[in-house]
Formats: structure tokens, sequence, C-alpha cells
């Protein structure tokens, strides 16, 4: 976040760390619906039925996740801002003391979920989905040809000035590669920050199954290469969301190289849009949002670690909610100094242009 958000809340987010530190229960996904108004091709939940938690689900949900310990819920979908009940989810997680981040793709924007984004207290992010500025690559990646509105959108968050960081979101593949430094020269020059992750495949809901991002030995060398200069970006101060651990982790990740155990089902969790609750957003459900309310849903959650290790031995993902966070887990304080080294570099950049909405 920037540091203009990031000093007032210093207290909630070294308390974050801590429990980070300890392998506890931070962090939860939770994914309001599945329907949404693009058709990425990396990514199955809108195949799912089309469900959606109601208002009274979020609110026991809410109250669930704060008392086992969770304390950032990333707000996600499919598009939130579809959710006809959006505004009220928002204030019933301000009234279980919860921080939240808000993903979106930014296409879909209401007038009454605006409002009550920029009303909420404990809005940490905004992240908007935003893998390519060629129109005609967008339209391939999202399955839908809505960079202009999706451009329109983003100039709209950035003029209601909410009370959290805005930054992109970009899942980097074969197909996108070449506009990463295109992408981080986008953020940097409109103050925001830049999230890259590399595009998972095989069997789950937001990885790729049908061939379409599978990558050649050469392409996959070259996609390490840019996690690492990543990496080495964010050391020296670059808007770069993620601790440069994760980026080096995406790059051993991209060489088929093993990764260290992940947090799904230990320090994250996913709940869905039919109130089933698993340890990550790619593995089967092992539980429910009912049960994370009456408390055995816990235990079993903590029972499922073994579909973790057997998944990370499998089909390892690089997800920033699961590989990401434990990266942080490892060296909070190393990721909090980094961080600061961050926000201090972005504060010194002049002021952000007003970038054109088409």
């Amino acid at each position: 976040m920037s540091l203009r958000h990031a000093l007032p809340r210093a207290p909630a987010i070294a308390r974050i760390l801590w429990r980070l530190g300890r392998g506890r229960p931070t962090f939860a996904s939770l994914n309001l619906l599945n329907r949404c108004n693009q058709a990425c091709p990396m990514c199955a939940v809108r195949a799912g039925p089309d469900v959606r938690l109601r208002l009274d689900e979020v609110e026991r949900i809410a109250g669930a996740l704060r008392r086992g310990g969770i304390r950032v819920v990333e707000v996600s979908g499919g598009e939130p801002f579809l959710h006809p009940e959006l505004p009220g989810i928002l204030r019933h997680l301000d009234r279980a003391g919860l921080l939240f981040t808000f993903n979106t793709n930014a296409t879909a924007i209401s007038d009454e979920g605006l409002a009550a984004l920029a009303r909420a207290r404990g809005l940490l992010q905004v992240a908007v989905s935003l893998d390519s500025l060629d129109r005609a690559r967008y339209h391939h990646l999202r399955g839908a040809d809505l960079l202009p509105r999706a451009l329109a959108g983003l100039e709209r968050l950035r003029a209601a000035r909410l009370p959290g960081t805005l930054k992109l979101n970009v899942a980097l593949s074969r197909h996108n590669h070449g506009e990463l430094a295109a992408l981080l020269a986008f953020a940097r020059e409109r103050g925001l920050f830049l999230s890259v992750f590399p595009v998972s495949q095989g069997p789950g809901a937001h990885r790729s199954d049908g061939g379409g991002f599978d990558a050649s030995d050469a392409e996959r060398r070259a996609l390490a290469e840019s996690f690492d200069d990543l990496a080495r970006r964010r050391r020296r101060g670059e808007p770069l969301w993620e601790a440069s651990g994760f980026y080096r982790a995406a790059a051993r990740h991209l060489r088929g190289e093993p990764l260290p155990p992940c947090g799904a089902g230990r320090i994250f969790l996913d709940v869905r849009a039919d109130g089933s609750v698993a340890p990550c957003i790619d593995l089967p459900a092992v539980t429910t949002a009912a049960a994370l309310a009456s408390g055995p849903g816990w235990e079993r959650l903590a029972a499922g670690a073994a579909a973790s290790a057997a998944c990370q031995a499998t089909t390892p993902c690089c997800y920033t909610c699961t590989i990401g966070l434990a990266v942080t887990a490892r060296a909070p304080l190393r990721f909090a100094l980094e961080s600061a080294r961050v926000l201090l570099a972005a504060a010194r950049r002049p002021a952000p242009t007003r970038g054109s909405p088409a």
C-alpha cells in the first residue's frame, strides 16, 4: 500500500506479520459469486454453478473467520461488483473487524459498490486485473473485448481516492511476457503498484487446462529470467507488490525446481460462493462455512494438509495467496524492511499522471 495508507495501519500490519511468522491462520479468500462478465481462458470459476453468497451467510462467515484468527480477507469472485448486495457485504466485513482486499476487472463498476468501497474502514487495497495494454491481446487473455472499459474503470477507481492502495494484477504467460516492461512503466507513471505472477497450469479452478498457455522450454526460461529481474527490481524499490522472495520462487517454479511448502490450509483458506471451504483456491473443498462458524471446520482444514502436500508434489502452483504468503511468513521482518524501501521510493516519485481511459 502507499505510504499514506500504510502508516496509520502499521500496528495492524505488524500483528498480521507476527501471526504469519508463527504459521497461524491469517488470510482467507472470500469468493462472493461465480458469475463474471469476462471469460478468461486461465480461469474456470465461471464454469461453476451460478451461485452467490447471501448477505446473511457473509455475516456469519465474517464472524467465524475473525474468531478463527483470520485478519485479512481477499474479496473476489467471479466479479464482485456484480454481486447485488456488495455494499452490505463490505459493511459486514468492517463490523467483524476484518481488513480486506478487493479484486476486480474494473469493467463492471457500480455507483453503489464504488461508494461502499470509498466508505470501507478496512479496505487495504483494490487490485485490477490487467494482463495487457494491447486490445487484441487483452481480448484473447480476458475472453472479452473490454480493454477500453477496463482502462476507464481504472481511472474511475483512481479518481475515487479510496482508503486503500490501488494496484494492477498481471498473470504472466508466454502471451504477454513481452509487455512486462510496458506494464511496469504504466503502473509507475500512474502511482500504482504491480503484482505479477505466473499462469499456473493443470486441473483447478484458477488454472489453464486447455494447453493454450503451455510454454516451450525456451519460453519458460525467458519467463523465469523475467521473474529474477522482478526480484532485483523489487529490492531496488520499484513499485512491485510481492516480496522479492516470491519472484525468485516464481523463477524456480518456471524452471521446474521444487518450492518450499506453501501456506494452503494453514495460513490461508478459500471460502467459495457455494459456501464450501478449501485449503486453497484450486484444491477440493474439505468443509463448509457453516462448519467454520460452529467450530469443527477448522479441524477439517488442518486435516487437509496432506492434500496440499500432494498437490505441491504433482501439480505445483505459484500463487501469491499461497506461495507468496509462505515466503512472507518465513521472513516477515525482511518483507517489512523491503516493503518500506518500496513505499519510500514511491513517495519520492513525481505526482502521477492521469492516464487516458481508452
